[in-house]
């Protein structure tokens, strides 16, 4: 059993946890913002200037929050009572975040191509099937990756489900307190 925490400690990290995921969550509503200002400019430069932007906020602060937000999540799982894969709600917030990340990277890739077909056909890339297709995989993916990300913040405030394999244990603690109340 690894070593506890003391609570000065479990206090720091917890909040550099919520720091990155609120970082990782807010970079990923300003990508969909950058997203739908393409949607909305006949300005060539603009255009291209909006995924470039997008592009800087992921190596900035996208992967950085992610990164950071899954490190010091695993790190308050392994070094508090929580555990890593002792409770449901971290389980699905552990595979939640690990799925966004990966749709981050796949993300990174269709805007690094958005950034090169806007940059060598302008407004002309609006009528490209490629940049079509990609605008369209891009607008799914961050929806996707905003809504598994709240879901993550609802999860670690109302912590449903309870911990694995413990029915056993939860039906004989209930049973338990029905027997003094009566």
């Amino acid at each position: 059993m690894p070593k506890k925490m003391t609570i000065r400690q479990k206090r720091w990290l917890l909040s550099a946890h919520i720091l990155c995921s609120v970082a990782w969550l807010g970079a990923a509503t300003c990508s969909l913002i950058l997203n739908l200002a393409v949607l909305f400019t006949n300005d060539a430069h603009l255009l291209n200037a909006a995924y470039i932007f997008v592009g800087t906020l992921d190596k900035a602060l996208l992967r950085g929050g992610a990164l950071g937000a899954i490190i010091s999540g695993v790190l308050l799982s392994v070094f508090t009572k929580w555990g890593l894969f002792r409770f449901y709600w971290i389980i699905v917030k552990e595979a939640i975040s690990l799925l966004c990340m990966i749709i981050g990277v796949i993300i990174s890739g269709w805007n690094d191509e958005a950034i090169l077909l806007t940059a060598q056909y302008g407004l002309h890339a609006m009528h490209n099937q490629l940049y079509l297709t990609n605008q369209t995989m891009i607008f799914i993916g961050i929806t996707f990756q905003l809504i598994s990300l709240s879901a993550v913040f609802v999860i670690s405030i109302f912590k449903p489900w309870g911990q694995l394999g413990n029915s056993a244990t939860a039906s004989k603690a209930k049973a338990g307190k029905q027997t003094i109340l009566r």
